[in-house]
């Protein structure tokens, strides 16, 4: 995988103006180009393999043990990008895309600029980072800190 950037915890590129950063602007752009893929990882992580030791075992219940947590992370990268998604459909008057992944990643790119100096500017880089960092530590990428939950989630 690619070597991915993230956001400083003390980089706060709004201080005095809303706007986001050009860095902070192309940081988000190919996180948001990332997400689709990483979203599909997670959709193969959802059944561990049979022998990856992940399965739950003396359990009576019945149907296909699916891992909890990438099930949750892949709810919170859909409902984070849908969330800002809606903002920019609210705010522009434009048609809402599809709620897929990747429609809704290339939805928020297409409107980056328009994002990038609205006031929630710095909220949106924020959950989108949050939800990204939180689904490669679930996808078990060295060097990847737990993000804690409820971030990315609006």
């Amino acid at each position: 995988m690619q070597e991915i950037e993230f956001r400083s915890a003390h980089h706060l590129c709004v201080e005095t103006d809303p706007a986001l950063c050009v860095p902070c602007q192309e940081r988000l752009d190919r996180q948001l180009a990332l997400l689709p893929r990483v979203y599909g990882e997670l959709e193969v992580a959802l059944v561990p393999a049979p022998d990856s030791g992940d399965r739950e075992t003396g359990t009576a219940r019945p149907g296909i043990p699916l891992n909890g947590p990438a099930v949750e992370a892949r709810a919170a990268v859909r409902g984070t990008l849908a969330s800002w998604a809606d903002l920019i459909v609210e705010g522009r008057t434009v048609r809402l895309p599809l709620r897929t992944v990747p429609a809704l990643a290339a939805f928020l790119r297409r409107h980056l600029g328009w994002l990038a100096v609205h006031p929630a500017a710095d909220d949106a880089a924020t959950d989108i980072d949050a939800v990204l960092r939180e689904a490669l530590r679930i996808l078990r990428f060295p060097s990847f800190p737990a993000v804690p939950t409820g971030i990315g989630a609006r």
